[in-house]
């Protein structure tokens, strides 16, 4: 079980500000709502953490997208639950959405599950010390959720949520999704495509920086084809180099030419956080 404290930041709908810059006077507005809200955060993220929701909880998924879905509602979002066909055996996902004309499209993710089945131990929403709490998706990520929607609470108090275009997509099964994925990801992918920025609020490199770069994992297959024979031949003029070694010389070329000099970027944050 990992421990974390959680920042109550703006960081993903503000401009970004390199480390020593000051807040506008705006942004301090901004940070001062979300610290005088804390109080009213830390319930929230203790009602959903209290709340078993594995993948597989179908019921809880639910349950916590209800809690989260009455957040948006409050906001004036149009929100809408996602339904999975029931061979997919997943709960389905949230989206909360506002039209409007002004600044970019953006598309805020986060999740409802954990990896925490409702069959195994139950760790509830518990204190170690006075800045520091434990429990199931304190941090992965019901955490970053309460982070958005205490974001989008502050920009709203500010009148700075007027006009904008935001889709906010919770899925029911991050930990471990619905195959095949063309199916359980095809609403999401939809309304992604219809969006010009995504933001994640899921810790990545840590609390203090923001990842604009991050490795993934995809499949792939590479067939080779080679000439039978004695393996005696290999290396002739007649035979070649073999199906085996011609497969390694693809990958090596690959890893030299596309993967030796790749790097994952990411800058560190200059906001200001809200810690209880």
């Amino acid at each position: 079980m990992k421990k974390y404290i959680l920042p109550l930041s703006i960081f993903a709908l503000l401009h970004f500000k390199s480390a020593g810059q000051n807040l506008s006077p705006t942004e301090q507005k901004i940070v001062q709502y979300i610290n005088a809200q804390m109080p009213q955060s830390e319930e929230l993220l203790k009602k959903v953490v209290n709340i078993n929701s594995g993948t597989l909880n179908h019921e809880g998924v639910r349950e916590v997208g209800a809690v989260f879905r009455k957040e948006f509602d409050d906001l004036g979002f149009q929100t809408e639950w996602i339904s999975l066909p029931d061979s997919l055996n997943r709960a389905g996902h949230l989206v909360a959405e506002r039209k409007g004309k002004s600044g970019k499209k953006l598309f805020l993710i986060g999740h409802l599950d954990t990896v925490f089945e409702k069959a195994m131990s139950f760790t509830p929403y518990t204190y170690l010390n006075d800045s520091t709490v434990t429990g199931q998706g304190v941090n992965d990520m019901k955490g970053g959720d309460v982070v958005l929607i205490s974001a989008l609470k502050s920009l709203k108090a500010n009148g700075l949520l007027d006009n904008t275009s935001l889709t906010v997509y919770f899925t029911g099964d991050e930990e471990s999704s619905g195959k095949p994925a063309s199916v359980s990801r095809k609403d999401f992918i939809e309304r992604a495509k219809a969006c010009e920025i995504a933001l994640a609020f899921e810790t990545a490199v840590g609390m203090n920086t923001v990842a604009t770069a991050r490795r993934g994992a995809s499949g792939w297959r590479l067939n080779v084809k080679g000439i039978m024979g004695h393996s005696s031949t290999i290396f002739s003029q007649q035979a070649g180099y073999g199906a085996i070694f011609e497969a390694a010389r693809i990958l090596n070329e690959f890893r030299e030419k596309k993967l030796s000099g790749e790097k994952v970027p990411y800058f560190q944050s200059g906001f200001n956080y809200g810690w209880f």
